[in-house]
């Protein structure tokens, strides 16, 4: 194995885990798109729940002024027999009813007064919720829009990785490009380690002086004994496994 065959299945392990952070937030998109219908949703089924009080309580309205209407009529009709009594009692009986009819109409009056107020004040509601429930559906529209914006845009970069891949891919013999696929299928994407510090990047266990030397020479793949995950030494890293394995040597 060459030190350009290790950067490539470094580079390579960066492709994949990229490539499968841009399918996870491919993935949540519809979860997105589904919470904006379902806020949108629930605002619209409050707004016709208003909508369908304030139809039973102008219903109920009508029908109070439909019974206002007809006991104003025997009032009248009471009032207009009044003449045409022959006796007091006849006359003091008229006069009760009459009375009766009276109280009922006012009571009538309250009750669709009541209904009057509390019709005012659902409509209210009910144009502060079409308010909102037009803000919400501009913002769903918005939201959903930049969605599928992002979608675009996560599939475009997607399929750039992909071709990234396979390029790469093409170019690792496949007697280091099998197993580093196996090992990353174990270990969730990461089958390279960096070692920093003479410690395994993927379990922190100390990795031997020795052992970094044959990582720093690239011979081969050479796994950490504890994760068993493939090692290398990033360019970054300092070089003192050396001066580490020369003290133990003395």
């Amino acid at each position: 194995m060459t030190a350009d065959d290790l950067k490539r299945l470094v580079h390579l392990q960066e492709i994949m885990l990229g490539q499968d952070d841009l399918a996870n937030k491919i993935a949540a998109v519809p979860a997105e798109v589904a919470r904006f219908e379902k806020d949108l949703l629930a605002a619209q089924e409050t707004m016709e729940k208003e909508r369908a009080v304030l139809l039973e309580l102008q219903k109920d309205r009508r029908k109070l002024e439909m019974m206002l209407q007809d006991v104003e009529a025997k009032i009248a009709k009471y009032q207009g027999q009044l003449s045409d009594v022959k006796t007091n009692k006849e006359y003091q009986a008229m006069l009760k009813e009459i009375d009766n009819f009276r109280a009922e109409r006012a009571g009538l009056d309250e009750r669709i007064l009541v209904e009057m107020e509390e019709g005012d004040r659902r409509g209210g509601q009910i144009r502060a919720l079409e308010e909102a429930l037009a803000r919400k559906r501009r913002l769903t529209d918005e939201g959903k829009s930049r969605l599928e914006a992002d979608l675009s845009e996560l599939r475009r970069k997607a399929d750039s990785l992909e071709t990234e891949r396979r390029e790469i891919a093409a170019g690792i013999p496949p007697v280091l490009l099998e197993p580093f696929l196996k090992i990353a299928r174990q270990r969730k994407g990461l089958a390279f380690v960096a070692v920093r510090d003479e410690l395994c990047g993927g379990c922190h266990v100390r990795v031997m002086p020795k052992l970094i030397q044959q990582v720093r020479r690239a011979e081969g793949l050479i796994a950490c004994d504890s994760c068993k995950r493939f090692l290398y030494v990033p360019d970054d890293a300092g070089r003192a496994a050396p001066e580490s394995e020369g003290s133990s040597a003395r």
